[in-house]
């Protein structure tokens, strides 16, 4: 069973990375009040019946529910923190998240996941035993993780630029793997962390909230995330989860400070 799942899990990343869905986004809205920017979470990977559009069970159609604001979802399968810097730069994005007075940014699963699928770490012959880095798959690990420190700081700098009164709502994040999975568990949380630690860091120069899905997920990925369907994207329960994380940010006040 473990081997059937690893395969899966793993011919789901090559599906995100080497197939991303054909809609390069949500057709845009004249007047989107909420611009989502990310990857598949974003998007609601594997949660309709294809992957032609973003998926309207996806978090940041929720919280545009709840806010009660229109929802332009340029989220895509398979997009690095790379990708997102490079349409940053385009009319396309710069015309989307002008316009915003709410934006989500959940980004940089797959610098690093899709590193783990090319080495073949995720394989099944590997899910059976510890996973162990050769000094070259390190080094690789160590760049993506530098690229990262790199972009995420001028993507929240652009963001901020084209829409400094929006406010920004910035995900870390999760672990699909519960601890129960004793192999990938800790070599998730391996690769995740510095990204985190990344975005903490991130958010602290910019005076953001992080909506901290790492640990809102951590123990209840069987139900968070679709394990059961072998796919490591979020279950409607998990992206519901999401968006209540937004919301919180959005609707916490900032303390007053007494005279």
């Amino acid at each position: 069973m473990k081997k059937i799942f690893t395969f899966l899990f793993t011919l789901t990343l090559i599906c995100a990375f080497v197939f991303p869905s054909s809609s390069f986004a949500s057709s845009a809205k004249k007047h989107s009040s909420l611009v989502a920017l990310g990857d598949s979470i974003t998007f609601g990977y594997n949660l309709g019946e294809n992957n032609n559009s973003p998926s309207p069970y996806a978090f940041p159609y929720l919280i545009g529910a709840h806010l009660n604001k229109n929802v332009e979802n340029l989220g895509v399968p398979g997009w690095t923190s790379n990708d997102l810097l490079q349409a940053l730069k385009t009319p396309k994005f710069q015309t989307a998240v002008k316009k915003a007075k709410v934006i989500t940014l959940d980004i940089g699963s797959n610098d690093i996941l899709r590193l783990a699928s090319q080495f073949g770490l995720l394989n099944p012959e590997n899910a059976q035993k510890p996973i162990r880095l050769t000094p070259e798959q390190q080094k690789s690990f160590d760049q993506a993780t530098q690229k990262y420190s790199e972009n995420l700081p001028i993507i929240i700098h652009t963001i901020k630029q084209l829409a400094p009164s929006a406010k920004i709502v910035l995900y870390n994040l999760y672990n699909p793997f519960p601890s129960a999975s004793i192999y990938l568990h800790p070599f998730s949380e391996t690769i995740i962390h510095p990204l985190n630690m990344i975005i903490d860091n991130n958010a602290s120069t910019f005076h953001l909230k992080v909506a901290d899905a790492h640990s809102a997920f951590h123990e209840k990925q069987y139900i968070f995330v679709r394990l059961a369907q072998n796919d490591v994207h979020p279950t409607m329960e998990g992206q519901q989860v999401l968006a209540k994380l937004g919301e919180q940010i959005l609707h916490k006040k900032p303390k007053v400070k007494a005279n």
